[in-house]
């Protein structure tokens, strides 16, 4: 495990990046990749490549990293570490990836490529942000078209008037004391995790408040 000190982690997993180069301009907004370990989760490591990045960490079974792509990494940087993983693991690549970041202190985390063909992959990936042990980490998953973040507490969301945004419960209900700047406004009720009815709310301020008394929202923000 690195001895260097980082604020900041990019995860990358073996998901769809349709435009590597819009990935890195987001990411690069977010926080211009200072004091930034980059990790690739196992086949990930070809979608870091993508967005013209070196991950400093490619960790994982090593079942879909091609021999290619590690010739690629050599060929740009011989510091690049390997953690190999067993196959039969209880943990999926991207967890470990998360988990690796947070054994170096990280509280800031973003997850690339995290969604994809494989809809287990892309639930397990989505889920992970609910864990207890990210309780306390700024973490979120970032698309082509979209920024997903989990809230287990009143807070703020911030995106331009007009910019849609979706509300799901993931726990049995989410209880809304108020919400302000959106277009569907909620005022002390229940999402209920299922059926879903929180699609497609809309911003009408660039700050949208959400104060909620208890649950696990899952917010889905279009970009």
């Amino acid at each position: 495990m690195s001895n260097k000190k980082y604020e900041q982690a990019v995860i990358v997993a073996n998901g769809v990046i349709n435009d590597p180069a819009l990935t890195y301009k987001r990411v690069t907004d977010l926080f211009d990749f200072v004091d930034c370990i980059v990790i690739s989760a196992d086949g990930g490591a070809e979608n870091t490549l993508k967005m013209n990045l070196v991950p400093d960490v490619v960790i994982g079974d090593m079942d879909s990293i091609k021999t290619t792509v590690k010739e690629n990494i050599k060929a740009r940087s011989n510091k690049t570490e390997y953690i190999s993983t067993s196959a039969d693991k209880d943990k999926s690549d991207t967890q470990l990836a998360v988990e690796y970041a947070l054994g170096l202190g990280i509280k800031k985390i973003v997850i690339l490529g995290a969604l994809g063909n494989r809809i287990d992959h892309s639930i397990a990936n989505i889920f992970l942000l609910t864990s207890p042990f990210l309780r306390d980490i700024d973490i979120r998953i970032l698309t082509d078209a979209s920024e997903i973040v989990i809230m287990r507490k009143s807070g703020a969301i911030t995106g331009d008037i007009g910019i849609m945004v979706t509300l799901i419960s993931l726990s049995p209900y989410t209880y809304f004391i108020k919400t302000k700047g959106l277009k569907f406004e909620l005022e002390n009720e229940k999402l209920m995790f299922s059926p879903v009815r929180g699609i497609s709310n809309v911003f009408t301020e660039k700050e949208a408040y959400i104060k909620i008394k208890k649950g696990i929202l899952l917010v889905i923000k279009q970009l």
